[in-house]
Order: C-alpha cells, then structure tokens, then sequence
C-alpha cells in the first residue's frame, strides 16, 4: 500500500539526506513524501550523515494512505502537522 509521510525535521550540526525524498537538510522543516509499504513492520525514516555530526529530532508527524491524501488534499496540506490533539478529521 502507498502511504503519504509528512514530518518536521530539525537537523542541527550537520547536513543529512533522507531516504525517499530529494534535497538535504541542515535546519528545521516540513518534508513530505509517497512511500511505498508491503510489510506490517513499523515505518521508518532513515537518513544518511552528509556533513558535520548531525542531532535528527523528527516531530509532527501525519501518516496516512495515499487514497486519503488525494481526497483530502488541500485540508492535509494546509494543517502541515499532527500533534494528538489537533489533527482535525477529514
């Protein structure tokens, strides 16, 4: 099943690339990909050091499937973010 991943990324000390998407990352910000998922193992999302000695902390993260993302496109990209509480109901 395909899966819409987004999450706030703050990388300090460093530069890192994460696995699936284009770009690195050296500051705080939001990165959105599709992922594609065969398995029922938990995801992840893995990133490889470029520069420095880099601290990764990921948060706000929204998870969903690729179906409910196109539904609900303009909604889940204007919200940005999930925090438990928030996330409104699309």
């Amino acid at each position: 099943m395909t899966y819409w991943v987004s999450f706030d990324v703050n990388v300090t000390g460093g530069t890192v690339s994460i696995i699936g998407t284009q770009g690195e990352f050296s500051a705080r910000q939001r990165v959105s990909y599709m992922t594609y998922v065969n398995n029922s193992s938990p995801l992840s999302a893995n990133y490889s050091v470029k520069s420095g000695s880099p601290t990764v902390t990921v948060t706000n993260i929204l998870i969903c499937t690729q179906a409910d993302y196109l539904a609900n496109k303009t909604l889940l990209d204007s919200i940005g973010y999930f925090d438990g509480d928030t996330m409104p109901r699309a």
